[in-house]
């Protein structure tokens, strides 16, 4: 069995235009910290992708370069670093950031009104009803109401490209293995809304450091110089949390043996004239598992003559009787 991690990444996005979920004010960014920490990423991957994926800590999968493993690649918004492994934040403390960004147990401070945050998604078929109802669980947990406004994808697209969305889901598959590839999803200067939605950054997220930062490593080499300012980039956008980082998909395949050079590569389709068949290996294998199996047809021949030897009884009898009924 053949396992990696996809360049890709599906996460949870904000629209930074919106005036609840959306700024760049500390009420603001605790509040999607709080929704961030409460998105139990762990358990979704176990129920909806059968444990096949990553939890994300940031927009940069494995694989690229700007992604580190460990402590060092830990999304300390979310995550705590706890006996050399990651573990989610306590609901107490996304509880701690949701009343500091002024929505104690989901109430609003200002309105007394429970917080109500709608979020939009192409997902109308009876199967999404459970992941639906899961989202649905993960707001709840802070004491907020989530309201699900599922359309079709031409109308979902519109919604986001017009910036008329609050929250939604989307993904991204690397087109080219560099960071810069998923750093401008992110870029102010793509921003759906300002570009009239021909840009790819949905969540209308700016920053000014960010984008200065992006504009100095989307051309570099990768050298440590660049890594330390991709690393800055990644801090800011973590604290800023225009995304809850979501999942890293992985990939599974079953190959034979003698099945060579089939090891996992996402960014290439021309792999084809890299494989190689063992032939020999492939011959001793068929033949000591594809041998013969021959006591059925024993048993068949066997529950032939059995029943035949039956017939012949039942006739023998039968005629038997016969011929005592002449003889008297």
């Amino acid at each position: 069995m053949i396992s990696s991690v996809q360049p890709s990444i599906f996460y949870m996005a904000f629209n930074m235009e919106d005036p609840v979920v959306g700024g760049y004010s500390q009420r603001a960014r605790k509040l999607r910290q709080a929704i961030s920490i409460a998105q139990n990423q762990e358990e979704y991957i176990s129920i909806f992708m059968n444990e096949r994926g990553v939890a994300a800590q940031g927009p940069i999968p494995p694989g690229i370069f700007g992604y580190k493993e460990g402590r060092e690649g830990t999304n300390f918004v979310v995550y705590d670093w706890v006996d050399g492994k990651r573990v989610r934040k306590s609901i107490a403390t996304a509880k701690r950031l949701l009343a500091e960004a002024g929505y104690p147990e989901g109430i609003s401070q200002t309105t007394g009104k429970r917080l109500k945050l709608y979020y939009d998604t192409t997902a109308t078929g009876p199967d999404d009803r459970a992941l639906m109802d899961w989202r649905r669980k993960q707001f709840a947990k802070l004491g907020i109401d989530l309201v699900i406004r599922a359309t079709d994808y031409n109308r979902f697209q519109d919604k986001v490209r017009k910036g008329k969305v609050q929250i939604f889901s989307w993904g991204w598959n690397a087109d080219y293995p560099d960071p810069e590839n998923f750093l401008f999803l992110l870029y102010g200067g793509n921003a759906v809304v300002d570009t009239n939605g021909a840009g790819i950054n949905s969540s209308n997220y700016k920053n000014a450091a960010f984008d200065a930062l992006f504009n100095e490593i989307k051309s570099m080499e990768n050298s440590k110089a660049r890594m330390e300012k991709i690393e800055k980039m990644l801090q800011i956008v973590r604290e800023d949390a225009p995304w809850v980082w979501g999942v890293y998909p992985k990939s599974l395949a079953l190959v034979h043996g003698w099945f060579g050079n089939v090891a996992a590569h996402a960014m290439a389709n021309n792999t084809l004239k890299y494989k190689k068949i063992d032939a020999q290996t492939r011959v001793k294998s068929q033949q000591a598992w594809n041998q013969p199996v021959r006591y059925p047809i024993f048993l068949f021949v066997a529950g032939i003559l059995l029943c035949a030897f039956l017939l012949y009884r039942a006739y023998r009898k039968r005629q038997s009787r016969v011929i005592m009924k002449e003889v008297r």
